[in-house]
C-alpha cells in the first residue's frame, strides 16, 4: 500500500471513523512512510504468485517489464497513402 499526502489524511479520518484508535498504532508501526508491507508480506506474496502461476499470469516485476523488450516489430510495412494526398502540400 502507497500513502501520498492527502490520501494519508484521508485514510487517517477513515480509520478513527471505523477503527477508533487505529491510527495512532497505524503512525506507531509504519510513521510516515510512504509504502508499507503487511506483517503477513512473504506469505500473501507467496499464494499471489502461485495462483497467477497457476492461471498463467505474470506477477514478477522483472518478467513483467521483459516484455518491454520483446516486442520488436519483425515485419516491415508498406506506409499506404490514399491517391492524390501527395500532392496536398503543393
Amino acid at each position: 500500500m502507497t500513502l501520498r499526502e492527502g490520501n494519508r489524511e484521508y485514510f487517517y479520518k477513515k480509520l478513527d471513523e471505523h477503527f477508533p484508535g487505529m491510527k495512532g498504532r497505524y503512525i506507531e508501526k509504519y510513521g510516515y512512510a510512504y509504502q508499507v508491507s503487511s506483517p503477513n508480506n512473504g506469505k500473501l506474496m507467496s499464494m499471489v504468485k502461485r495462483i497467477c502461476r497457476s492461471h498463467g499470469i505474470l506477477c514478477d516485476i522483472n518478467e513483467c517489464f521483459s516484455y518491454l523488450h520483446k516486442f520488436e516489430d519483425k515485419n516491415e510495412y508498406e506506409q499506404l497513402m490514399l491517391p492524390g494526398l501527395d500532392k496536398l502540400g503543393e
